[in-house]
C-alpha cells in the first residue's frame, strides 16, 4: 500500500475520530491545536458515560468543556500556560496544571511509564501531505510531534491553510493512525453581523474599527468572544495596542544591553512583546535567534538583517524557534515558505545544553513581580493566583544564564493597577509561585533603568532594585530592606 491509499483508507469524518474517545482515556491538545476536533470532541462529550482526562495549553476556544454541558464530562489538565481563555476554568478549579517543562516533560512517559498515565490519543492540526507523503505542523509546531510520537493513537486534523515552515518539522502519514480533514471555514461576515448586532452601540463600532484595522480573516477565529472581550484586550491579542509610554524607555535600557552578535530570545507578554517594534535592536548587528517563541516584528528584523545568524555556533545563519507564535500578520508572510526561518521540537531547542551552547545567549523574558533577593515570579498574583505558566521561560532563562558570555534578561514595569502596586516587592506574596529562582537572577530592567544582580549579596541586590523602582514606592522598600537585611 502507498502512502496515498494509506491516506485514504484512514480519512474519517471528525464524529467518526470523537467517537473513539471513552470514559477513563487520557486525549490531549497540544498548544495551537485545531478546532475542529475540539468542537467534534465536546459534543461526543455529552454521551460518554464517564469523565475524559484532557489535557491542553492556552485554549483560544471554548467547544463547551470550558463552561457548558460538556464541561462535566472531561477533568481538565492545563501544561505549560493557562491563557485567558482558560484563566476562568482554573481559577474556579474546574481545572488543575502540571508544573513541567518543554524539554523534560515527557520524562515520565519515557522513563518511568509505570508511574504515568499513557496517552491514548492526540489530536494535531497539519499541513496537507507533500509528494512524498509528509506532513507538517505548520508556523505552530511547538510540542505537537512529540506528543504523536507518544500516543498510543494520533489523530491529524488536515488544514489545507497552513503555513509551511523549514526545520525538522516533517512527519510521514504512516505515523498517523488516522485523518480528519479540517480546514477552517472562510470567514463567515453574516455571522459576525449577527455577534455585533447583540452588542451595544459603543462596543459594536469599537469591534468595527478593530475589523477595518485587523481584517476580517484575523476576527472570524475569534468571533464568538468578541461580546465578553474587553476592546482593549481584543487590542492586545490581535497586536494592535499602542505600547504604554513608559515601554519606551525599557526599550532603550534593552538596547544598551544587548550587544552586536549575540544569539537573543524573546517571546510575547509585556513588556517584551512591544520591544521589537519599539527599535531595541534597530541599531544592531550580526544577531542570532534561538528562541521558544517570538515577539512581533522580530521576522522583520531577520528580513532586514539585523539578525541573520553570523557569529552562531549552531544552526550558523538561520532564526530558530519551536513556533513562529507571537507573528503578526506581516511576520507570517515572511516566514512562509521561507529557508532562513527554522522549527524544532522544545526537547531539543530548549534543552538547557543546547540554550547554553549558543553564541552569548542573550534572554529577555517578563516578569509580574520581583522580590529584595531577586526571586522572579512571572506566574501568580495576588498570592496564588496562577494567570499563566511558565513555558519555556526557566530552560531560556537559565540556559542563558549558564551559557558563556551570556546574559538572562528580565523585563517587567515598574507598577501594576495604575501605579498603586510595586512590581518589586520586598517579599514575594505567601503562595507566589517562584518561576526563577534567586540564585539564577541576573539583570532587571523597568523604565527607571537596569538592576544588575549577578554577583550580588542581598543587601547589595536590594539596593539595585529599589534603584529601578518607580519613586513613589522607594521609601517604603528602603524601610522593608532594612528590617530584613539590615
Amino acid at each position: 500500500m502507498n502512502w496515498q491509499e494509506y491516506y485514504r483508507s484512514r480519512t474519517i469524518s471528525a464524529d467518526e475520530a470523537a467517537a473513539m474517545v471513552k470514559a477513563g482515556m487520557r486525549v490531549n491538545f497540544p498548544l495551537a491545536a485545531g478546532t475542529v476536533m475540539q468542537g467534534a470532541l465536546a459534543a461526543r462529550g455529552k454521551q460518554i458515560g464517564g469523565v475524559v482526562d484532557l489535557r491542553m495549553s492556552s485554549p483560544i476556544i471554548d467547544p463547551g468543556w470550558l463552561s457548558g454541558e460538556a464541561a462535566a464530562h472531561f477533568r481538565l489538565e492545563f501544561e505549560l500556560f493557562i491563557g485567558n481563555m482558560g484563566r476562568p476554568s482554573h481559577d474556579s478549579h474546574a481545572a488543575t496544571y502540571l508544573p513541567n517543562l518543554f524539554s523534560t516533560g515527557f520524562k515520565p512517559h519515557d522513563e518511568r511509564p509505570a508511574e504515568d498515565k499513557p496517552i491514548d490519543f492526540t489530536f494535531v492540526n497539519v499541513t496537507t501531505p507533500n509528494a512524498k507523503g509528509f506532513v507538517s505542523f505548520g508556523p505552530h509546531q511547538w510540542n505537537k510531534r512529540m506528543y504523536v510520537r507518544r500516543a498510543r493513537r494520533a489523530i491529524a486534523e488536515v488544514d489545507a491553510s497552513m503555513t509551511r515552515t523549514y526545520g525538522d518539522v516533517y512527519m510521514h502519514v504512516s505515523e498517523f493512525a488516522y485523518f480528519v480533514e479540517g480546514t477552517p471555514p472562510p470567514p463567515d461576515l453574516a455571522a459576525i453581523e449577527q455577534a455585533l448586532a447583540a452588542m451595544d452601540a459603543e462596543k459594536r463600532e469599537g469591534i468595527r474599527a478593530i475589523i477595518a484595522e485587523a481584517g476580517v480573516e484575523r476576527i472570524w477565529p475569534i468571533a464568538q468572544y468578541l461580546q465578553r472581550t474587553p476592546l482593549q484586550d481584543l487590542r492586545v491579542l490581535l497586536s494592535l495596542a499602542q505600547p504604554a509610554e513608559e515601554l519606551k524607555a525599557v526599550a532603550g535600557y534593552l538596547s544598551e544591553l544587548v550587544e552586536d552578535g549575540v544569539t537573543i530570545q524573546i517571546g510575547i507578554g509585556e513588556p517584551g512583546s512591544q520591544m521589537a517594534r519599539l527599535g531595541a535592536f534597530d541599531a544592531k548587528h550580526d544577531l542570532g535567534l534561538h528562541t521558544e517563541m517570538v515577539a512581533p516584528g522580530i521576522a522583520r528584523l531577520v528580513d532586514a538583517g539585523i539578525i541573520n545568524g553570523r557569529r552562531k555556533t549552531i544552526h550558523r545563519g538561520k532564526a530558530v524557534a519551536i513556533a513562529w507564535t507571537g507573528s503578526d500578520p506581516d511576520d507570517l508572510r515572511i516566514i512562509d515558505d521561507n529557508p532562513a526561518f527554522e522549527l524544532y521540537d522544545p526537547d531539543y531547542v530548549l534543552k538547557l545544553a543546547t540554550v547554553s551552547s549558543n553564541y552569548r545567549q542573550t534572554s529577555i523574558n517578563n516578569a509580574l513581580s520581583i522580590d529584595l533577593t531577586g526571586q522572579i515570579n512571572s506566574e501568580s498574583v495576588l498570592g496564588a493566583r496562577m494567570m499563566n505558566g511558565t513555558g519555556g521561560q526557566p530552560e531560556t532563562h537559565i540556559g542563558a544564564f549558564l551559557c558563556p558570555g551570556g546574559r538572562a534578561i528580565t523585563l517587567l514595569q515598574s507598577t501594576a493597577v495604575g501605579g498603586a502596586i510595586s512590581r518589586i516587592v520586598p517579599q514575594l506574596e505567601a503562595g507566589a509561585l517562584v518561576t526563577v529562582p534567586r540564585y539564577f537572577a541576573d539583570t532587571v530592567v523597568t523604565e527607571f533603568g537596569i538592576a544588575r544582580l549577578l554577583g550580588k549579596n542581598h543587601r547589595e541586590r536590594a539596593a539595585e532594585l529599589i534603584a529601578i523602582a518607580h519613586p513613589d514606592h522607594r521609601a517604603e522598600l528602603r524601610e522593608a530592606a532594612n528590617r530584613l537585611f539590615g
